[in-house]
């Protein structure tokens, strides 16, 4: 019976990587014009979600088109640190019941099993690019939440020019692969 199980996982795996490849090849090259810096909405979402949270924002843009937003204190990069982190534990609990449940197919487990690999490799990648942006002297903390179809990178610095930013969206598209890229700046005081 293992012998079967591991003969399927096998299989999956290798059609996996096979469809993944097919279709990597075969997907146009993406614009760059996919990357950008947040708009007047996502800046109204993110003020409306931090006041709703008890955390005055103020956000606004810079002359070069960046943005900046200001916490009334130094939390911001805790507490969005805390909340991806409850949101993943909260997901890879789900995933975790389904695939513990007896009820389920055996593709709804491997779907499972594949979306949490997923889940901890999205969390390896941000990691590692956290850690790439902060080699950078310039930024004194960076945070990269990285979802299905957007990565969005907030890092704490004096300031926010466009050949920095554009350098940020490089260094998560040579990690990720092609995808949106929304930057933020959380300014110094």
């Amino acid at each position: 019976m293992l012998l079967k199980k591991q003969t399927v996982w096998l299989l999956t795996m290798v059609s996996l990587v096979v469809v993944l490849s097919v279709f990597y090849i075969t997907s146009p090259l993406q614009p760059s014009d996919e990357y950008a810096l947040m708009t007047s909405e996502e800046k109204a979402k993110d003020q409306t979600k931090a006041s709703e949270e008890g955390v005055e924002v103020s956000i606004e843009e810079m002359a070069d088109g960046t943005v900046a937003s200001s916490l009334s204190s130094d939390d911001l990069f805790t507490a969005l640190r805390m909340e991806i982190d409850d949101n993943r534990a909260k997901a890879k609990e789900e995933l975790q019941a389904i695939v513990a449940s007896s009820d389920v197919t055996a593709e709804k487990r491997s779907e499972a099993l594949d979306k949490m690999e997923n889940l901890q490799t999205f969390q390896a990648k941000e990691a590692i690019l956290e850690t790439m942006i902060l080699a950078n002297e310039n930024y004194a903390d960076a945070l990269v939440k990285a979802e299905e179809n957007q990565v969005k990178v907030i890092v704490k610095a004096k300031e926010l020019n466009s050949s920095s930013a554009n350098e940020i969206m490089r260094l998560v598209r040579d990690e990720l692969g092609p995808t949106k890229v929304a930057v933020e700046v959380q300014p110094i005081k």
